[in-house]
């Protein structure tokens, strides 16, 4: 690909500021490695604004898992959770969080992306949120030709640079960092406990329709029933134990969908914390009891409303699983 500047990041950012007009936008696209944060850190002290992080996995303005907005001396100012390391698999989730960030966003704008640019899922990614933020100047970091059939495809105003002196960090230095991360948000946790009925949950029928008495539900499917809740022609349980069997149930209640989440999956299960309607850090669920839910949450201050995650981690940042909750 031809390279439209190469140079320090400081060098490089100067290049790309004089393309950027005082109340623009500036993305910044490229792979694992590429310098797109060590370029994005060098055009925020040149432009100031604000930047918006996209990169779920290794964040540094604000919490893993969430696309966050605000600046590197200031930290998170606000934040949109997507529950996971990875925008595979929430593609939806990840548009909306870019975009709901750069609307609230104080102008020029960076905005620092993550490193999923391989094949079709990972370039239409890539494109679409290009076209929903409407950029004045996308920034490609290519290190061969990874990024050509990008450039071909895009219909903002390009530039192709390249940052010298940008360090290749193994996979399991990338691990390290994400689990040092992890635990630094955690370190700001304490455990509270909340009864089942008083949390109000977001993003999962688990809030949603009503409540059943899960006393019934235990007599029906022969385990023990934590929690369950009814949503029209759907139903979704929290069992403790192996059920025997759930057509009985789905048509004694005329169920189209019977969800029987096991315990464990809630255990260590990933969570976004809310007050007043905005994303405030990460906590966790440390365990699930039949009368309440044990939760370890930012200054132990019980959260407005809590969205599972995908993930399953430990408070010490070690990755057990992926898991959605219906």
């Amino acid at each position: 690909m031809r390279i439209d500047r190469q140079g320090t990041a400081e060098e490089v950012a100067a290049f790309v500021a004089e393309r950027v007009p005082p109340d623009g936008c500036v993305v910044l696209i490229g792979g694992v490695d590429a310098g797109k944060t060590t370029l994005a850190r060098a055009l925020h002290r040149l432009l100031g604004g604000e930047v918006v992080d996209a990169d779920l996995g290794q964040s540094t303005i604000g919490s893993p898992t969430a696309i966050t907005l605000g600046t590197y001396d200031g930290g998170m100012r606000d934040g949109y959770f997507v529950g996971d390391t990875t925008p595979r698999g929430h593609l939806v989730l990840a548009l909306c969080g870019a975009l709901r960030m750069a609307r609230r966003a104080r102008r020029p704008l960076v905005v620092d992306t993550d490193g999923y640019i391989a094949g079709n899922a990972g370039r239409s990614y890539k494109l679409a949120l290009i076209e929903a933020l409407d950029p004045d100047l996308v920034v490609l970091l290519p290190k061969g030709m990874e990024l050509e059939l990008l450039r071909l495809s895009c219909e903002a105003e390009t530039v192709c640079v390249r940052v010298s002196g940008v360090r290749q960090k193994t996979r399991e230095e990338r691990i390290n960092a994400r689990e040092a991360n992890f635990r630094a948000e955690f370190a700001r946790c304490r455990e509270v406990e909340v009864p089942w009925e008083a949390i109000r949950w977001r993003g999962t029928l688990l809030g949603l329709g009503e409540p059943v008495d899960p006393n019934t539900f235990s007599k029906m499917l022969g385990c023990e029933v934590l929690y369950a809740r009814r949503v029209g022609n759907e139903a979704i349980a929290v069992v403790d134990g192996r059920p025997l069997s759930a057509g009985a149930v789905k048509a004694f209640w005329g169920l189209e969908e019977l969800y029987l989440i096991p315990k464990t999956y809630l255990d260590d299960r990933l969570i976004g914390c809310f007050r007043g309607g905005k994303f405030v850090g990460l906590g966790r669920v440390s365990r699930a009891t039949p009368e309440k839910l044990v939760l370890s949450v930012p200054q132990g201050e019980v959260p407005e409303a809590i969205q599972p995650g995908c993930l399953r981690i430990t408070a010490s940042g070690r990755e057990l699983g992926r898991s959605l909750l219906p």
